[in-house]
């Protein structure tokens, strides 16, 4: 399924039920299982009077363009934030930044990249989502990471991501260690606390107000090989499958389960400013129906301080359910400047994602 955004959802307008309708269709595409209750209105649709629908229809708008926008599909869209991507650098390389990770944004990417840092810094990220179909809610996702080095051996990371709205919001705390297990590897270990939360829904949705998460673990590898300017990286994210929905969706122990994703990738250094990777990813490898796709994002220096930098998935592919990315970086003394853009092929009526970063070294 390849599920498009219709005329009335881009621009909220029309009869408020195919309205409705139309934001129903995207949102169940994209299959958010914590929303499962929710979603059943798509089924009784036509016993609803259309003022009762305006209301719901905010909220599934809101969900539905989150979704669409931030390149969520699938079993992703259960607060699995971390696949969406955190800092504007491995953003334009598509996210293919599971062998490179050697900044802050290690935390979410790959936290044995934590071991190839060598001073702390401090980075926020905020994605600006330029859609005008949802009005009073500001949706976009903010990120903030801290990391530093600790002595020879270890390092330390700290983050916080958000994405959403003042109505709903998917949250992830992070705490990252990484570990030099000789000259070439490094081990690295996040624990995390992933949660959402719904606002005020009227007319006693079974979500209204509800909040719920559970901690995950992730594990993560990285490896110097002998040739010079290859790295490998490797991170299973949701080692233990954590349940993020635990007891908030009735009849439905598995709603908000996270999968387990693989994360594989190679990154090859040409000179002193430019590289290219190559990750694929598996995500819910222990589920019935996995999904798999070869990542490419690659950087090099256009002046001294200015890096262009591309990437994307399945960009030639006739069905168009790829990614298209790219991005500017500059760096002036300690501070680094990022911009990434994002757009998911089968949904470029959005407009796609913009994501500024800034980052301190110290």
């Amino acid at each position: 399924m390849n599920p498009k955004v219709s005329d009335e959802c881009i621009g909220g307008q029309g009869n408020p039920i195919d309205d409705f309708n139309g934001v129903c269709d995207l949102a169940c595409a994209y299959g958010s299982r914590i929303l499962s209750e929710s979603f059943k209105l798509c089924t009784i649709i036509e016993k609803e009077e259309a003022e009762t629908l305006m209301n719901r229809l905010r909220w599934f708008r809101l969900c539905a363009v989150a979704i669409a926008l931030l390149g969520v599909s699938g079993a992703e869209a259960v607060v699995n934030i971390q696949n969406v991507g955190a800092g504007a650098r491995s953003a334009a390389l598509g996210n293919s930044y599971v062998a490179i990770a050697d900044d802050a944004d290690a935390v979410f990417a790959n936290p044995a990249g934590l071991g190839l840092i060598s001073q702390t810094q401090l980075a926020y990220t905020n994605v600006s989502l330029f859609y005008g179909g949802i009005e009073g809610d500001d949706l976009g996702q903010h990120v903030v990471s801290y990391v530093m080095p600790l002595g020879s051996k270890l390092g330390l990371g700290l983050g916080y991501e958000r994405i959403g709205s003042e109505l709903m919001s998917e949250n992830g705390a992070f705490l990252s260690l990484a570990y030099k297990l000789g000259q070439s590897l490094n081990i690295g270990l996040n624990a995390k606390y992933l949660f959402w939360s719904v606002g005020d829904i009227p007319n006693n949705d079974p979500l209204s107000n509800q909040s719920a998460g559970n901690v995950g673990v992730d594990l993560g590898l990285m490896w110097k090989s002998p040739l010079q300017g290859a790295q490998f990286g490797l991170m299973v994210k949701n080692l233990n499958q954590p349940n993020v929905a635990y007891g908030s969706v009735q009849g439905d122990s598995e709603a908000g389960k996270l999968p387990m994703d693989l994360h594989v990738g190679v990154a090859y250094r040409l000179n002193a400013s430019s590289l290219v990777s190559v990750q694929y990813v598996r995500r819910d490898v222990s589920g019935d129906a996995p999904d798999s796709r070869v990542v490419v994002g690659g950087e090099t220096s256009l002046v001294e301080g200015l890096m262009l930098r591309a990437g994307g998935s399945k960009i030639f592919e006739e069905d168009a359910t790829g990614d298209l990315n790219a991005g500017l970086g500059y760096r002036w003394n300690k501070l680094h400047f990022d911009y990434g853009y994002h757009i998911p092929l089968d949904l470029t009526e959005t407009n796609g994602a913009h994501r500024f970063s800034f980052a301190y070294g110290f």
